[in-house]
């Protein structure tokens, strides 16, 4: 098996000495991983899972590199960005990219709200839930629906805005700066936790929202899924731009016990979809795939590229109650 090297950045109160040599043996399945020594920057945060400091970067994509922790095999894009660059990202996509698409497939939304609330309902018992990351509201809107008292926080204000709009209790916030008036029973965190810039942070402050005994319930993309094994760093959700970090179901199991949970449920995660939207995310976020598809769409009749499916696109959705 090839041998490859990484270095050590120097741990906080260690002094700056040069970075340690390390032979971490055969990475196994790391998409084109580097031969070449490297460093993580001095001034970048130990692994958000174990605490390590020793990185191996792994690939480059879209201008960003990605490294993975030696320790539990946590990857993550580096530089990360700040708190205000992502907000201005997700305002800019909101305005004119992916997001105001996303935000115009109510249906595709919908209908995945509706499939969320129905496998997890009867694991979390109790009617004050809050929806952090909750876009322009949908999960929301069916919940309160259902009769549930729901709430809303989300970093985008374009996507406040249009939830304000509709009526609904959304607010423009990060867990880690909300205020609420009472506890949840429940927290959901769907297609969040691999966008926080610290993703420990951000669970801390999901488990000070929380009732004692309540629940929190997430997804993230599997960063041990077989497609991501299969396509390697063409994975689909590698997206530097607003993907930070990439679990694998030890991982986030780790993360959720690091700050106060114990995991009740991990399973895949199934996303209802309609081919139509698949192929507009696509066509920014993997384009080769994208033209793929988009042949075989024109040999398919209109109503069916609007069918809207439950598919395993590869992701991992976790029940844990806080302790």
């Amino acid at each position: 098996m090839e041998r490859r090297e990484f270095a050590s950045r120097s741990r906080p109160g260690i002094g700056r000495e040069p970075p340690r040599r390390y032979d971490f043996g055969s990475v196994s399945s790391s998409p084109a991983a580097t031969r070449v020594r490297v460093t993580v920057d001095p001034g970048s945060p130990p692994c958000p899972v174990c605490g390590g400091a020793d990185f191996l970067k792994i690939f480059r994509k879209g201008g960003y590199d990605f490294w993975k922790c030696a320790g539990c095999g946590l990857e993550r894009r580096q530089p990360l960005p700040s708190l205000a660059e992502l907000k201005a990202w997700y305002d800019d996509s909101y305005a004119r990219g992916l997001y105001r698409e996303f935000a115009a497939a109510s249906r595709v939304k919908r209908a995945t709200a509706t499939r969320r609330l129905g496998e997890i309902r009867s694991r979390c018992p109790g009617d004050r839930w809050l929806d952090v990351g909750c876009s322009t509201g949908e999960l929301v809107d069916v919940l309160r629906q259902r009769g549930i008292d729901a709430r809303g926080i989300e970093l985008s204000g374009i996507a406040v805005a249009e939830a304000c709009r509709r009526g609904l209790p959304v607010v423009q916030s990060t867990p880690e700066d909300y205020r609420a008036d009472r506890a949840f029973d429940v927290v959901t965190c769907f297609d969040l936790v691999e966008h926080a810039v610290d993703p420990v942070r951000c669970l801390e402050a999901v488990h000070r929202l929380l009732a004692p005994g309540g629940r929190i319930v997430l997804t993230v993309p599997n960063q041990g899924s077989v497609i991501r094994k299969l396509m390697g760093s063409r994975w689909y959700f590698y997206i530097p731009e607003e993907h930070l970090h990439y679990f694998n179901r030890s991982t986030i199991r780790r993360l959720l016990a690091r700050t106060g949970f114990t995991t009740e449920r991990c399973t895949r995660a199934r996303k209802p979809l309609s081919y139509r939207y698949a192929l507009t995310q696509l066509a920014a976020y993997n384009p080769r795939l994208h033209r793929a598809l988009e042949a075989i769409a024109r040999a398919l009749p209109q109503p069916l590229l609007d069918w809207v499916v439950p598919l395993d696109i590869g992701e991992i959705m976790v029940i844990a109650r806080k302790r």
